[in-house]
């Protein structure tokens, strides 16, 4: 099976050294880095990666602007934000740009791995009528629009691609890349809003369940564009 190959556009060398050597312990990632936001667009189109890991503070060229030129030449590849900027503003430019992912930094690497995974497994098929749209952060279905919250989509994208029942404890830890405190009821409070949000378009559909003492799962196929 030939390699996967991750380009990292980071201009911070110890930590794109870091995410090289983790990544291409892992099997089939072969991973390189360009260091500016000057030139990425030409190495994209050169290299043609699997997937990009893009850095938002890069000198030259922000990653909004190389991500912006890469959308607007149809280059649809995959591309995760690396941010240590926490603002909700910075999670929404990312996704309306047309990112597919972001994490914050510092980047916990194993939780990289698992958001890279997810972008490069195959498509699920789906039978139904849901479509989680990534570059306008909206849930679809028939005739009815709902407009998500980065914090609200991110749990959908999460939920949509599990096996299984999701705890609140792991949904914290994929989104933010860190373990939540013992009392901390954000997630409860997210998933709440969200049901309710797609209870008042959809009243006959519980798309979100919780299984006692589990977790949290959809009801449904959600296709993802």
């Amino acid at each position: 099976m030939s390699s996967i190959d991750i380009l990292i556009i980071e201009d911070d060398k110890e930590l794109g050294d870091m995410l090289i050597y983790f990544l291409s312990t892992v099997e089939n990632f072969s991973v390189y880095r360009h260091d500016s936001g000057e030139g990425a667009v030409e190495v994209v189109i050169e290299k043609q990666p699997r997937l990009i890991l893009l850095d938002i503070q890069l000198p030259e060229k922000t990653g909004f602007e190389v991500l912006t030129q890469l959308r607007k030449k149809s280059i649809n590849i995959p591309i995760i934000m690396m941010t240590a900027n926490d603002s909700e503003l910075c999670e929404t430019n990312s996704l309306v740009l047309g990112a597919n992912d972001y994490i914050r930094k510092p980047i916990r690497a194993n939780v990289l791995k698992e958001r890279i995974k997810r972008q490069i497994s195959p498509a699920k098929e789906s039978k139904c009528s849901f479509i989680l749209s990534v570059k306008d952060s909206q849930l679809l279905y028939k005739n009815h629009t709902i407009d998500l919250l980065p914090s609200e989509y991110e749990i959908l994208d999460i939920l949509s691609d599990s096996d299984g029942p999701m705890s609140v404890h792991d949904l914290f830890t994929m989104i933010h890349g860190y373990e939540p405190s013992l009392d901390d009821k954000s997630i409860y409070m997210r998933i709440s809003s969200l049901r309710k949000k797609i209870a008042n378009h959809l009243t006959d559909i519980e798309l979100i369940k919780n299984k006692r003492s589990v977790g949290f799962y959809v009801t449904r196929d959600i296709l993802k564009q």
